[in-house]
């Protein structure tokens, strides 16, 4: 049990005439103990809008990579916690640069190259890139939107053989590749549906074993008044080894990823009170199940009181 600031963040922006924006979201976090506090530099970025068709943005800087469901920012997404297939494979924030187009009222795309996927920083000789095509449609205050994105590039970087020695040979020849879509519907005037799938698989070092992973979530809101809304939702993960000796339970991908071999089923039920239309409560209560290759089937149980005000 335990009170915790999970994000006081603060956004700064200023505009250089008509064209050129800079941005920078600043976050501090206090997990409850002077060691545990922190400053976290979210998004720091330049765009630029290009006289190209309907208009197109030109960022350079760190981002919020522009791929799943969940947002970095808490406070925007329908649950508290989040799924394994957030926390595990999809990139959050990147450091590169990144086009985005509107082809209609409709259509849009984002095409980014990065340093790594993985957010941490020169991870590679070579870029990665990420491309992102979706759809919004609907009345406003009821919009539908479904998206599908594409990363791939060489996100390992290191050494064959002992570091120094003879015959030891740096390379970035092995790559990552990752897919992914998701999409909300509004069902008539009460009722959205979520989901999303992802997959990720992850080539190390030679000779090694390929990571792989898939995930998936679906939800439902509905909305019971004014200021009160129910939603549940239902979330999987699989990490796999392809080595069908791999039975231990062990991570087949380190601290990367999950820590563990197997499945995770998630089930989530909670509820939004919302005080002002800058201020919310949500309650949630989670229960996860993980199942693991060759071991134990721990159980977790999970209650969450969050409240969030945006000025």
């Amino acid at each position: 049990f335990g009170f915790l600031v999970d994000q006081a963040e603060l956004d700064v922006e200023n505009e250089f005439g008509e064209n050129i924006m800079a941005r920078m979201d600043l976050d501090f976090i206090d997990l409850g103990s002077p060691s545990a506090s922190a400053f976290f530099l979210e998004q720091a970025y330049v765009t630029a809008n290009l006289g190209i068709g309907n208009g197109m943005e030109f960022l350079v800087g760190k981002f919020n990579a522009p791929v799943g469901l969940e947002s970095v920012d808490r406070h925007e997404n329908v649950f508290s916690t989040y799924t394994p297939g957030w926390v595990f494979l999809e990139p959050t924030q990147v450091l590169g640069m990144k086009f985005y187009y509107d082809f209609s009222d409709t259509w849009n795309f984002d095409f980014a190259v990065v340093n790594s996927m993985n957010g941490s920083g020169l991870n590679s000789g070579l870029p990665s890139a990420i491309l992102r095509v979706g759809a919004n449609w609907g009345d406003e205050g009821r919009e539908s939107f479904w998206h599908i994105a594409l990363g791939f590039g060489p996100e390992y970087s290191g050494v064959t053989g002992a570091a120094g020695a003879a015959g030891a040979v740096s390379h970035n020849t092995h790559y990552d590749a990752l897919l992914a879509t998701w999409g909300n519907f509004a069902l008539g005037e009460y009722w959205d549906l979520g989901w999303e799938l992802v997959g990720r698989r992850s080539n190390t070092v030679v000779g090694a074993t390929n990571q792989s992973a898939f995930a998936g979530q679906l939800y439902g809101v509905y909305q019971a008044s004014d200021v009160w809304t129910v939603q549940f939702r239902g979330a999987y993960f699989h990490e796999f080894s392809a080595l069908a000796a791999a039975s231990t339970g062990a991570s087949t991908t380190g601290t990367t990823w999950s820590g563990h071999q197997g499945k995770t089923y998630s089930g989530t039920l909670g509820a939004t009170y919302q005080i002002t239309d800058d201020a919310h409560m949500k309650l949630e209560y989670r229960f996860d199940l993980a199942a693991t290759t060759g071991t134990a089937n721990p159980q977790f149980h999970t209650g969450v009181a969050e409240f969030g005000y945006s000025f």
